[in-house]
């Protein structure tokens, strides 16, 4: 009938949202996405100087501190976290995501040699970065991936008790970066602490199960 509104199906809940099913394509071309735009972001932060939170964060001053290469240290430190992945959720998630960890380590590993960032102003460079990695990792979380480290524990969190995952990186942050202080120059963290806000908030905006719910 006309002016008549559209049923919700019988099956859905209020407020579900129903699952979408990705074919091996759609999930190929969101990882390849994911890795890129974390990548970028993570290459724009290290030409920088500057850090960011998570694992990515860890590796930034182990590296910044023994001069060790970043791209190893940041595959090195992601390690533990699949232990994680493969005990609490699935071997598919677990393979993804650490295929994806060493695609994010080779490219920022070539980067320097791909772009050159002759000027960037620190504040506006920290939240593009910022903004590229929350939209990779975002990515990465959609097509059944994450970037390691602590995106493991955030995606294994908010699966099972619905806490958004950028809020819980949010806290987890707070501690690396209070740690940074002691390590870094001040005016570093501080504009590394508004790239990290502006990835965080835009993951926790986001990234919502009520949403946007794939499989």
């Amino acid at each position: 009938m006309s002016g008549a509104s559209t049923p919700k199906p019988a099956s859905l809940p209020d407020g579900a949202v129903p699952a979408v099913t990705h074919s091996w394509f759609d999930n190929l071309q969101g990882l390849v996405f994911g890795v890129v735009m974390v990548s970028f972001g993570i290459s724009l932060l290290k030409a920088l100087g500057l850090i960011t939170g998570q694992a990515a964060g860890i590796a930034f001053l182990i590296s910044y501190e023994t001069g060790l290469d970043f791209s190893l240290v940041f595959l090195v430190v992601n390690l533990p976290f699949y232990i994680l992945a493969f005990m609490r959720l699935s071997l598919g998630f677990t393979l993804r995501s650490l295929a994806c960890v060493i695609a994010i380590s080779a490219l920022t590993g070539v980067a320097p040699q791909l772009f050159r960032y002759e000027h960037v102003e620190p504040f506006s460079g920290a939240i593009v970065a910022g903004f590229c990695i929350g939209i990779g990792l975002i990515g990465l979380f959609r097509h059944g991936a994450s970037g390691g480290g602590v995106g493991i524990l955030a995606y294994y969190v908010q699966e099972r008790t619905g806490f958004r995952a950028g809020w819980l990186q949010f806290a987890l942050d707070a501690v690396l970066f209070a740690t940074a202080a002691f390590l870094l120059d001040g005016r570093a963290v501080l504009v590394s602490m508004v790239g990290a806000a502006a990835l965080n908030l835009f993951v926790a905006f986001n990234h919502r199960r009520d949403w946007y719910i794939a499989r």
